[in-house]
């Protein structure tokens, strides 16, 4: 079998995010914003799930590595770790 090309990456958002409370709210923020940066850059196709962690402010993607390399320029993200 053939390794995959999505790899499961951990996304380490700053906090707060502005103008959003804690919890759901923010989190669908987070997941919108992830999926706004691969669509309008034409990588939708690098981008296979997206997860909330039960850690505040986390969010769990498969995604290559060219748009993991991608969401470490957002200024709202502050690390991306290979997990």
């Amino acid at each position: 079998m053939a390794p995959s090309i999505f790899k499961r990456y951990k996304l380490h958002f700053t906090r707060p995010l502005p103008g959003l409370r804690p919890g759901r709210p923010e989190r669908d923020a987070m997941v919108d914003r992830v999926r706004r940066l691969a669509s309008e850059n034409g990588m939708a196709g690098d981008l296979h799930t997206i997860a909330p962690n039960a850690g505040f402010g986390i969010l769990e993607v498969r995604c290559t590595e060219r748009l993991a390399r991608r969401l470490s320029d957002l200024s709202e993200i502050e690390t991306v770790q290979e997990a």
